[in-house]
């Protein structure tokens, strides 16, 4: 179905229009507080993740987001039951540690482990957008938002060299997605958040020590910031913008 007019109606995207959001890697801190943020503004919000959501306003679905025949199954039953979603934010994100909280030198790395880094971060979005897109499409419009990484546009970082390369691989997949189904209405684009103040992540100290000191705007950035973006994305506000990579990050790669 090809559409002369892609800008969606006004309110498009409010609770009740029939729609609902999908937030997957949901329940880890940035997931989390995307969703806080959603059901804030009303929005229905369908959580997948292996651990249960923290809101107990979202709607939990737990699925290894890496495991292709698992994540199938859910994907269809959840069109089957509720048809496509308006939205879709994949959060996800894993970057394999040294027991310091120092990132793994590519010579210690198994290719394993590289792989299994690719598998959290990149294939399981894959997976999610060859199956949600089409049926975003088919519905006439649609956001979508992948959470890639400052790390994927710089060599300078403390997140191995598979996590960067992982989310270099989901901004291409993000522009291919694009670009594909722009004509049909559905706006596919990522953020790239620098370094997120969370006091669980295993950075080392000293790393995030010399991370904030590259900086501008002088520290890391707040979930909420990063929600905020994320929020301002998929609104009926954001009718032009697909194909993009919002870098947020203070200033750092300025």
């Amino acid at each position: 179905m090809t559409i002369e007019h892609p800008r969606h109606p006004a309110g498009a995207d409010a609770a009740g229009d029939g729609g609902y959001t999908v937030v997957s890697g949901g329940a880890g801190f940035l997931g989390s507080a995307l969703t806080d943020r959603l059901l804030a503004e009303g929005r229905t919000v369908v959580v997948l993740d292996r651990e249960p959501p923290r809101h107990p306003g979202a709607v939990p679905v737990l699925v290894d987001l890496a495991d292709e025949t698992a994540l199938e199954k859910v994907l269809d039953r959840l069109l089957t039951e509720r048809g496509a979603p308006a939205h879709l934010v994949m959060c996800q994100g894993w970057s394999p540690k040294a027991g310091d909280g120092a990132a793994i030198e590519e010579a210690e790395m198994p290719a394993g482990l590289f792989r299994q880094t690719l598998d959290a971060n990149l294939t399981s979005c894959f997976l999610l957008l060859r199956t949600l897109v089409p049926a975003m499409a088919d519905r006439g419009r649609g956001h979508v938002v992948a959470v890639g990484s400052a790390a994927a546009h710089t060599g300078r970082t403390t997140a191995t060299s598979a996590y960067a390369a992982a989310k270099a691989g989901v901004a291409a997949l993000v522009r291919t997605f694009a670009v594909r189904y722009a004509h049909r209405g559905v706006l596919v684009n990522t953020v790239a958040p620098g370094k997120i103040d969370n006091p669980g992540w295993p950075d080392a100290p000293d790393a995030v020590a010399r991370y904030r000191t590259e900086i501008p705007l002088g520290r890391l950035a707040d979930a909420a910031e990063v929600a905020d973006a994320i929020a301002f994305l998929l609104s009926s506000g954001n009718t032009y913008i697909t194909g993009q990579t919002l870098i947020i990050d203070g200033g750092r790669l300025s």
